[in-house]
Order: structure tokens, then sequence, then C-alpha cells
């Protein structure tokens, strides 16, 4: 089995599975299929020829994925699937695999929710017996032993169906600096392999390119997060050595010229992360634009290091205005202290794009006002209202569903119901991006924020006047 498929199969349009947690996208965005990336330049290292098929970020329906898939004529076949699509996944797969008679299995943080019940549904349909086969959490190595033939009892993080039972192997220790430095560039496989034309994202320069300069969140704590709770669990994170993320930057603004900024897609980087990389650029003379996540507590001194260094944007999950329900998905940062960070990031010359939320438990049509209100007060240079979405296997999902307040899978409180909820969304969208301050913002910056966003808004726009979202 030497010919590996990588595929984030079709569904329906601007759908978006790459990022941490999927949905229909209201500003046409797109990540890259990152952990789908690191397994491709692995394998590749490994001897094996790979192709990586992102049908959803090039728009390519039922047919045209099939066609390209048959054409490749693939030995194996990595399904990364999705929450929303799941049923349209395996129902896709069975038609491939129908056609091509291949092995595969599926693998991703959506399907590290409950393997064992994914691996029964995939059991079940008369064509998939080859691909009654889950991985949870990080995938590299289980794969890899799959394709060397490796028996299903011997391989960690592997979940199957055995007869009519499902069985779970135990997990294996998470990948540790030397195994994550020994990877092949992403950045070179990326190019390699997709257009990079087709991903983007409002808050970053255009076009951009993503890698991950390490692995899990070391907060480890919010109630909410899909990847923590189910993929990279708990309070750990598991790092490249500095020297090894300046040298793939230098690769990048070197080897890549059409890449105009760099997102580090770790969960969040920590101030020490964060000042260890900034110096490693700064020492390797690293010029690109980089952006990261991180916890709206960094001090400024940190801040005003990254700006040296060439950090432009950096991503922040403030959530709530509310501190009790900041307390209740485990937050760990004050309203008093993200405030406060915001004016500190400013002063130190970063932009920042604010991740806020509607619907976490506890909330009140009064209480997602003042999470609207802090938004427009704190101004950051972009921003997103996100519903929630309670993702089976996290903490937030099973305090819903114990209490009952869960309505075809979303939130629905005895103040604020489902409907209610995702007007005050689409209300805070509004507020936000059609505010006066917001219009003089496009006025003085006309290319960044207008003429490269023509497409974002006309997506954007009927999402949050009159379309139901997608959930």
């Amino acid at each position: 089995m030497n010919r590996v498929l990588l595929l984030s199969p079709p569904f329906v349009k601007d759908y978006m599975r790459n990022a941490r947690c999927d949905f229909v996208s209201l500003s046409r965005s797109q990540w890259y299929p990152i952990w789908l990336g690191y397994l491709g330049c692995f394998l590749e290292q490994h001897g094996y020829e790979v192709e990586l098929i992102d049908a959803p970020s090039y728009a390519l329906d039922r047919q045209a994925s099939l066609a390209r898939c048959a054409a490749w004529r693939p030995d194996f076949l990595v399904v990364y699937s999705g929450r929303l699509s799941e049923d349209n996944d395996v129902a896709f797969v069975e038609e491939l695999a129908r056609a091509l008679d291949v092995p595969g299995v599926f693998v991703g943080p959506y399907a590290s929710i409950d393997p064992q019940r994914l691996a029964l549904k995939i059991a079940a349909r008369a064509n998939l017996a080859r691909f009654a086969r889950v991985v949870r959490g990080e995938f590299e190595l289980p794969v890899l032993e799959l394709l060397q033939g490796r028996q299903h009892e011997q391989i960690a993080n592997l979940c199957y169906a055995d007869g009519d039972t499902v069985k779970e192997n135990p997990q294996r220790p998470k990948l540790d600096r030397q195994t994550l430095d020994s990877f092949p560039f992403l950045s070179d496989f990326f190019a390699r392999h997709l257009d990079l034309r087709r991903y983007r994202t409002p808050s970053e320069h255009y076009p951009f390119i993503d890698i991950m300069t390490g692995r899990g969140c070391s907060w480890g704590h919010c109630t909410y997060c899909l990847w923590v709770h189910t993929f990279v669990t708990g309070a750990c994170y598991n790092s490249r050595s500095p020297a090894c993320v300046a040298e793939e930057l230098l690769f990048i603004q070197n080897s890549l010229p059409a890449v105009r900024s760099v997102m580090l897609q770790d969960d969040t980087l920590t101030a020490a992360r964060a000042q260890e990389l900034s110096q490693a650029f700064l020492d390797a003379r690293c010029r690109i634009p980089w952006s990261c996540y991180c916890r709206a507590d960094l001090d400024i001194e940190t801040m005003r290091l990254m700006k040296r260094a060439g950090c432009r944007n950096a991503h922040v999950g403030y959530e709530s205005a509310n501190p009790e329900i900041l307390k209740r998905i485990k937050k760990g940062v004050s309203v008093e202290r993200m405030t406060r960070f915001t004016a500190e990031a400013k002063q130190a010359g970063l932009h920042i794009h604010g991740d806020f939320a509607i619907g976490f438990p506890g909330e009140t049509k009064a209480s997602a006002q003042a999470t609207i209100d802090w938004a427009c007060k704190l101004r950051p240079h972009t921003a997103q209202f996100q519903l929630m979405i309670p993702f089976p296997g996290t903490p937030f999902h099973r305090e819903l569903e114990e209490q009952g307040l869960l309505v075809a899978g979303m939130p629905n409180y005895p103040d604020a119901s489902a409907e209610e909820l995702e007007q005050l969304a689409k209300k805070a969208y509004r507020r936000y991006y059609l505010s006066g301050w917001f219009a003089w913002r496009v006025l003085t910056h006309p290319r960044e924020l207008f003429f490269s966003r023509l497409g974002t808004y006309a997506r954007a726009i009927p999402s949050i006047f009159w379309k139901k979202y997608v959930r």
C-alpha cells in the first residue's frame, strides 16, 4: 500500500471542517487541512506517495471528488470527517470504496469524539468492512502502522470493529519535541500539494499559510473545547524547538514568496513560548509577518517583543463579558484582565481578532447583550461572534444534556431559546460591523478592509440578516 490518499470529503458550500469547530463559514473562510497535512509530510518522509484532496476548499462536489480520487488510484484512504458532515462522509466513502475497492481509516478531532460509535456506524455499511477503523487522537503513527501491516490489536489509539463488537486500544504517549522536530516542513508539503489561494480568513494577509509550533493547550480546562477534551487531551503543550520553527519561517520567507503571512495554529501561545519564539525569529532575521492564538493575559513587554519579531495579529478568545459564565466555563481570565490586555496589545502595536461567544451555560438575553456591548467597547481589529456548539465529549455538552437544555444538539435556555441565541449572534455582527467607527476604519484602510473582502461581505450580509445558520 504505497499510494495514500488523504481526503476531506465534499459537503455543502462554504463548509469548513479544518478549524477547531466545523461550520458553514459566514465569511467564506477556509483554514488549511493542518492535521492531514502533517500526516502527509510524515508519510512522505517514510517513503509513501501521498495525494491530498480537500474537497470543501476547492468547492468540489461529489462527482468531481469521486473523479479525482479514482484518477489517482490510491492503495489506501485516510478520511478526515466532520461533525455536521459525518453521515455524508460515511456515505461518500462507501460510494468511493465501491468504485476503488480500497481499505481505509477515519481520523481527526470529530472522529475522536466517540470512535466506537463511529466505527459501528461504518461497520453497518455493507461495503465498508475494511473502513471500520477510527484513530482517536494524534494519528500519524497509527496510520503508518496500519500501512505497514501491523495487527489491529497492536496499534495504540486505534478503535476497530471485530465481528459484532468494537474494540478500542489504549492511548499512546503524545508526540514529543524530538519527534515533532523530525517532521518535514508542513509549509513545503502544502506548497506542493495545495493551491494556497484557496485558503483565506479575514483576519490574515492573503495568501497566508498555517503551521504548528506545538500541540496541545497548556491551560486545558475550558469546558467547551473539542481538541482539549477529545483529541490532544488535557493540559499539555508539546512543542517544537524554537530553532526548528525559525528555520521553517525562513524557508517560507525565502522559498514561498507569494505567502504574505504565517498563522501559528498552536492552541495558545504562553508568555514563555511567545518570548522564546520571538527571540528565535529575531536572531534568525525572520521578516515574514506571523499571527497566533493566545490567552488575554499576556503582559505588555511580551507583546512588544512579539511585535518586534513580526507578530501582527493575535487571535484571542474573550468568550463572554459575564463573570459567572467565565467561571462556569473555566476560562481562567477575568473581564478586567482581558480589558487591560486589549489596551496593552494596542499599545504594543498588535492587531487583535476577538472571538466572542453566544450560548454558554447560564446565558440570558441580557448577558449576551452585555458581551456584544463589551466587544464594541474593546474594538478589536476584527471580531467574530460564535454561536456556541456543544460538542459531545466536552463538559459543556454533558452539562446541557444533563439539564435538558439541548434542542437538536444546540443550546436552548429558559431566557434564551436556540432561535433567540441565533438572532443575538446575528445582531452582534450587525452592531459591530455596521457601526460608525468600523465604517471609518474601512474608509481609512480601504484596501485591507473593503476591496480585499468584497466576496466576504457578499456572503456575510444574507447570513447576518435573513439566512438561517446551518447547525
